[in-house]
């Protein structure tokens, strides 16, 4: 089965709890309640992927002692130090797909659509990014969620 559809996460905030991690001296690893279930349901219909920044092996390691990595091919996993380095090739990457962009850093979904404008952009809002944030003027996301079961039925019925 050939899949249209390329829905890509940020990590930090998105599918892994931060907060919880640095709560535990970053020992705890964990993902939020509904992510597993998220996962599951949303590879059903599309290419599963992630788009993140940081450390190359701190963030697989979050993926990984998680056990989330199951979800997610190499070739769709894009983690860098700053996305905004990257993001042109990898939305390029994806011009033939419907590409979903899951992220808590409006910047990040701003400068996206900007690029790509018929990306559908998602702020997810939790964390201190989300917490903290100026809205942009004349931007505004696609969709706002604060839980990623919010976005089932939208990727689906997209």
């Amino acid at each position: 089965m050939k899949y249209q559809k390329i829905i890509l996460f940020d990590i930090d905030y998105t599918l892994f709890n931060t907060d919880v991690f640095k709560q535990t001296d970053l020992k705890k690893h964990s993902v939020y309640d509904e992510v597993n279930n998220v996962l599951k349901e949303l590879g059903k219909v599309g290419i599963l992927g992630i788009f993140s920044e940081g450390d190359l092996e701190f963030q697989k390691n979050k993926l990984f002692r998680t056990d989330i990595q199951k979800h997610f091919l190499k070739a769709h996993m894009h983690i860098t130090e700053k996305k905004e380095k990257i993001l042109k090739k990898v939305l390029r990457k994806y011009k033939d797909k419907k590409v979903f962009l899951i992220d808590d850093k409006l910047s990040i979904l701003h400068l996206a659509k900007t690029i790509s404008p018929s990306l559908f952009a998602i702020w997810v809002k939790r964390g201190m990014y989300a917490k903290n944030q100026k809205p942009i003027p004349e931007f505004k996301p696609d969709t706002e969620v604060e839980n990623l079961k919010e976005i089932i039925p939208i990727i689906l019925n997209s």
